[in-house]
C-alpha cells in the first residue's frame, strides 16, 4: 500500500484533487470489470400440474394456524414451548450476533475522537565520596544532589475514513441482510417446532383413540373366550376353537402394549421439543381427532417463496453476497481519510528551573492507494463472487425442495382421501352386518358369538378409519408447514447488476 498525505495547510486543494484523480485512474485499471448479469434466481415455485380445486381452493395458513384445531391443551403446549424451548435458543443467539455485527458496521462509518493525557516525573540523584587532595574545595567529604524533571502531555485526535466508494455502506447493507436472514432462520425454527409439537400431540391423541377401540376389542374377545370355554366344558365346541380365541386375545394384548409404547414415545418427543421432562406431560387429556380442511392455495406457485421463512432467509443471504462483491470491488479504489491532531506539552527540564511549553496541531486528508497487492484483491473479489454463486445455488435448491415438499404432501393427501372414500363403503357394510346380527340375536336364532364377531369386525374397521384419519391429519399438518406455517414476507427487488431479468418459472 502506498500512502499520499496532505497534512500541511500549504498543500493546495487542487494538488490533492489531482492526486486523488490519478489514484482513482490507477485503481480503475486494476479493478475487475462488472460482468454482465448472468445469475438467475427462481421467482416462482415449480408446481405445474398441481392445480388446486377451483371451486374450493385452499387458503394460506394463519400465523397461529394451530388455533384452528380448537384445542386449548395444544395451544398451551405451543405457547409454553415458544416461551423457552431450547430449540429456539440457537436461532435467537444467531439473530443477536447479527444485530451486534450490524452495530459494529454502523460504528465504523462514524468519525473517531480520542483524547489522552500523560504525566511523567524523572528524578536524578548523585551521591559521591572523595578523599582529601589538599586542594581547596577537595577536602575529604561527600556531595549529594537531587534534581527533578516533570513533563505533561495532552492530545486530542480526530479521524474519519471517507466512504468515497461505498465500501462501508455495502458492509452495512450486508450486515442488515444477514440480520434479516437470522431473523427468518429464527422464524423457520419456530415454525418447525410448532409443527413438531402439533404432530407429536396429534399422534398421541390418535394412539389414545386406538387404545380405546382396542380396549373394546379386548372386552368382546374376553366375552367370546368365556362363551367358548363354557361350550368346550359342555362338550359342544371343539377345544381347538378355545385355543384360537386365546391366540386372538394374546395378539390384541401385544398390540395394546405396542400402542402404549408409541403413545409414550410421542410424550417423550413432546417433552424434548418443549424442553421439559416427560413426567410434566402426564396430565394430557385424550380428545377426539379434529377435522381440518387444508388444500393448495390458488396462487401457491407465485406466493410460496414469500411464504417460506427458510427460502426468504436464503434470499437475504443472496443479497448479502451481492453486497460482499460491492465491498470487494471497493477495495481496488483509493481510501480517503481525514485526520486532525491537537496537543499540548509542558516540560520542566532537569536543572533548568523553568517550564517549556509546546503546542502542536495538524489537519489534513490522506489517500491510500493499493498498487502491488500480490493478487490479494483479486482473490478476495473472486471469493466474494463464488460465495454469491453458492448462495444463489442454495436458494434455487431450497425453492425446488419446497415445491417438492408441497407436491408430496398434496399428492399424499389426495391418495388418503381416495382410500377414505373406498373405506367408507366397507365401514357401512360392517355396520349393516352388525345390525343384522343384533336382529338375529334378539330373536335368539343365532350363536351369541356371531354378534360379538360382528361387533369386532366393525371395531377393526373403525380402527382402520382412525389410522387413515390420523395419517390424513398428519399430512395436512405437514402441508401447513410446507406452505410456510403462516409466515408472509417481502421478497427483495432484483439487483439487475448481478441477476438476469429472466427467471425459472416452472408452473404457476
Amino acid at each position: 500500500m502506498h500512502q499520499l498525505s496532505a497534512l500541511s495547510p500549504r498543500c493546495p486543494a487542487a494538488l490533492l484533487l489531482c492526486l486523488m484523480l490519478v489514484c482513482t485512474l490507477l485503481s480503475a485499471c486494476g479493478a475487475p470489470a462488472m460482468a454482465p448479469a448472468e445469475l438467475t434466481l427462481r421467482e416462482h415455485a415449480p408446481l405445474a400440474g398441481l392445480e388446486p380445486d377451483q371451486d374450493t381452493p385452499g387458503h394460506w395458513p394463519d400465523a397461529r394456524w394451530w388455533h384452528d384445531f380448537n384445542d386449548p391443551q395444544l395451544n398451551a403446549l405451543i405457547e409454553r414451548a415458544m416461551a423457552g424451548a431450547p430449540s429456539l435458543d440457537s436461532a435467537r443467539a444467531r439473530f443477536d450476533t447479527a444485530s451486534r455485527q450490524l452495530e459494529g458496521r454502523q460504528a465504523d462509518t462514524r468519525a473517531q475522537l480520542e483524547g489522552s493525557a500523560r504525566v511523567n516525573q524523572s528524578v536524578s540523584h548523585t551521591d559521591l565520596e572523595y578523599p582529601a587532595l589538599g586542594l581547596p574545595g577537595f577536602e575529604t567529604g561527600s556531595a549529594g544532589d537531587s534534581q527533578r524533571s516533570n513533563a505533561g502531555l495532552a492530545t486530542l485526535s480526530f479521524g474519519w475514513d471517507v466512504d468515497w466508494w461505498g465500501k462501508k455502506r455495502a458492509a452495512i447493507e450486508a450486515a442488515v441482510d444477514q440480520r434479516h436472514a437470522a431473523r427468518l432462520e429464527q422464524a423457520a425454527a419456530a415454525s418447525a417446532m410448532q409443527v413438531g409439537i402439533t404432530r407429536a400431540y396429534m399422534d398421541w391423541q390418535l394412539r389414545q383413540a386406538q387404545l380405546s377401540s382396542l380396549d373394546a376389542l379386548l372386552t368382546s374377545t374376553r366375552d367370546s373366550l368365556r362363551i367358548t370355554a363354557l361350550r368346550v366344558e359342555r362338550e359342544i365346541e371343539n377345544p381347538a376353537r378355545l385355543d384360537q380365541v386365546h391366540e386372538q386375545l394374546s395378539l390384541l394384548e401385544q398390540q395394546r402394549a405396542q400402542l402404549n409404547g408409541a403413545a409414550r414415545l410421542d410424550q417423550v418427543q413432546l417433552a424434548a421439543l418443549m424442553g421439559v421432562s416427560p413426567d410434566q406431560l402426564d396430565d394430557l387429556t385424550p380428545r377426539p381427532l379434529p377435522q381440518l380442511e387444508t388444500a393448495l392455495p390458488r396462487d401457491a406457485g407465485l406466493e410460496l417463496i414469500a411464504r417460506r421463512p427458510d427460502i426468504m432467509a436464503s434470499r437475504w443471504q443472496v443479497e448479502a453476497g451481492m453486497r460482499g462483491i460491492d465491498q470487494a470491488r471497493a477495495d481496488y479504489y483509493p481510501n480517503v481519510s481525514l485526520s486532525a491532531l491537537a496537543g499540548f506539552l509542558r516540560v520542566h527540564p532537569l536543572g533548568s528551573g523553568r517550564n517549556e511549553d509546546v503546542a502542536v496541531a495538524s489537519f489534513g486528508p490522506a489517500v491510500t492507494l493499493p498498487i502491488f497487492e500480490g493478487g490479494r484483491l483479486d482473490a478476495r473479489y473472486n471469493a466474494s463472487r463464488a460465495q454469491l454463486e453458492s448462495a444463489i445455488a442454495d436458494y434455487n435448491q431450497r425453492v425446488v425442495d419446497a415445491a417438492q415438499d408441497v407436491a408430496r404432501q398434496t399428492v399424499t393427501m389426495d391418495q388418503i382421501e381416495a382410500q377414505r372414500a373406498a373405506q367408507t363403503q366397507a365401514l357401512q357394510s360392517f355396520q349393516h352386518r352388525l345390525e343384522l346380527a343384533r336382529q338375529r340375536d334378539a330373536r335368539g336364532v343365532e350363536d351369541p358369538r356371531a354378534l360379538i364377531e360382528a361387533q369386532q369386525g366393525l371395531v377393526r374397521e373403525q380402527m382402520n378409519r382412525l389410522a387413515l384419519d390420523g395419517e390424513l391429519l398428519d399430512t395436512r399438518i405437514q402441508l401447513i408447514h410446507a406452505l410456510g406455517g403462516g409466515y408472509h414476507g417481502r421478497v427483495p427487488e432484483r439487483d439487475a447488476r448481478y441477476l438476469t431479468s429472466g427467471s425459472t418459472t416452472d408452473g404457476h
